[in-house]
């Protein structure tokens, strides 16, 4: 073999090392992480930490998949976790004043309401008080369900309900969330020291369909990326719909209307799926979404506006304004602006966090353990996640999800920062685990260069071959 082919194959040869490198690198390159299954099953409820969902490839999470240790993907379902606006029923409720405690003759004042929800069918998902134009104050109020005037459970223990005016802005909150419960009545009782509002009317939201409603998760708080003169741009977590937002004032005695604006590009405003819901009882619905927009300029959606504040108010204490309930969307940057200067907002700007509702699936348990989460862009067919009563075809429409739990198991340094710190598409690859095979990866690819090296310097050293004569 002449010294030009020995020196072709070993080019080829390193080619090729090099290749076999990328393309394991490349598989890796896919997250996957361990569940500890608590339980018989075969069914088992999943809750997907938020720190998952942000680094996932898409805003449906359609690259996500459950594996059993032989790689093999298993059937799931997506839990909806509250129904559309559109299947809401509102209405207004009977309402009465409850007679004070008696000490033997003397009734004394009242401390509270009584609301007749027997014409209201379903879950309960809000109550909204009426309260008289003039009403000034602060209450904090017990909140009771009862299915019959004798049992009661206990809905909220302790409600705030305000109407303040400050600097000739009016600070009004009269929703109260009753997160599903089912009753004929609700009792609301003024806590020790509140006052008893003075109500005029109460409006109560319901849902008939079958709830499973999931608990909210929270990010740590996001610091502003940008300030401008009346307003902050906030780095938002990639994928995670926006359902509410609560905005922490950096000094007491501080008030502020301000506007919430999403960043809309063609590719950063996508359309969540139906496991997407937004909560229903703030939900604003567009009934457009944008047409596609270059990406150099964005276009800023508004959200909400709302009233945030933190005032000293003896007796209660401090108030602090609550969280917004914003429509769902999926955005990278998240703007608050304000009517005037944003040093109304104080010194130093506020700081933000995001909540949204816990995403939730049922898997089927099958093959041998350990099973592992899976996500990332280069399984060549993924599976279609089934409809709950498909997966589970003798469940009725009103059973709990199945109590057995898998639970995913986090790198400790990286579970609470992935929820904290958004990254764009490019960040979110730098944010993935290393891969364990990375070393011998490496060594590998040495290796071969190694062996390309020393052929090439022993044929360099091979003496020229004689000329004919």
């Amino acid at each position: 073999m002449t010294a030009m082919g020995l020196l072709r194959r070993a080019c080829c040869g390193a080619v090729l090392i090099g290749a076999s490198v990328w393309a394991a690198q490349a598989v890796e390159a896919d997250h996957s992480l361990a569940l500890m299954l608590h339980g018989e099953g075969p069914y088992y409820t999943l809750h997907l930490p938020m720190a998952v969902q942000s680094q996932a490839g898409t805003v449906g999470l359609s690259d996500l998949q459950v594996q059993n240790a032989r790689g093999e993907a298993l059937s799931f379902a997506w839990v909806d976790p509250l129904p559309a606006a559109s299947q809401q029923q509102r209405q207004g409720v009977a309402l009465f004043k409850l007679p004070g405690a008696a000490s033997g003759a003397t009734i004394g004042p009242s401390r509270g309401w009584m609301f007749d929800l027997r014409s209201v069918p379903g879950h309960l998902l809000k109550l909204e008080l009426g309260l008289p134009a003039t009403a000034r104050g602060v209450y904090s109020l017990a909140v009771e369900a009862s299915p019959d005037l004798q049992q009661w459970q206990l809905v909220q223990a302790a409600a705030q309900v305000l109407s303040l005016e400050h600097q000739g802005q009016r600070l009004l909150s009269t929703d109260v969330d009753l997160h599903g419960v089912r009753a004929s009545y609700l009792r609301v009782t003024a806590l020790r020291g509140s006052p008893v509002p003075d109500l005029e009317s109460a409006t109560v939201t319901s849902v008939t369909q079958p709830l499973a409603p999931q608990a909210m998760q929270w990010s740590e708080p996001i610091a502003p990326s940008r300030c401008e003169a009346q307003h902050c741009d906030y780095a938002m977590p990639r994928n995670v719909p926006l359902e509410q937002l609560q905005i922490t004032l950096a000094e007491r005695n501080t008030v502020a209307n301000v506007e919430l604006l999403g960043e809309a590009q063609a590719a950063a405003w996508p359309q969540h799926e139906r496991h997407h819901l937004p909560h229903p009882l703030k939900a604003l619905r567009h009934k457009s979404e944008p047409a596609s927009m270059p990406s150099a300029a964005p276009v800023w959606m508004p959200l909400a506006s709302t009233n945030v504040y933190w005032l000293t108010h003896p007796p209660e204490g401090d108030l602090r304004s609550g969280p917004v309930w914003l429509n769902g969307s999926v955005t990278p940057t998240l703007r608050l602006q304000t009517q005037g200067p944003l040093s109304q907002l104080g010194p130093t700007p506020p700081t933000v966090r995001i909540g949204t509702h816990t995403r939730s699936l049922v898997f089927l348990a099958r093959g041998p353990a350990p099973y592992r989460l899976v996500w990332g862009g280069t399984v060549p067919a993924l599976p279609r996640p089934m409809p709950l009563t498909q997966l589970m075809p003798a469940r009725q429409a009103a059973d709990a999800l199945p109590q057995d739990i898998a639970m995913v198991v986090l790198p400790p340094a990286s579970a609470a920062a992935t929820a904290a710190a958004p990254s764009s598409p490019a960040s979110a690859a730098v944010a993935a685990p290393a891969s364990h095979r990375a070393p011998w990866l490496w060594a590998v690819l040495l290796a071969g260069l190694a062996l390309m090296g020393a052929m090439a310097w022993m044929l360099l050293r091979r003496p020229p071959a004689p000329a004919d004569s």
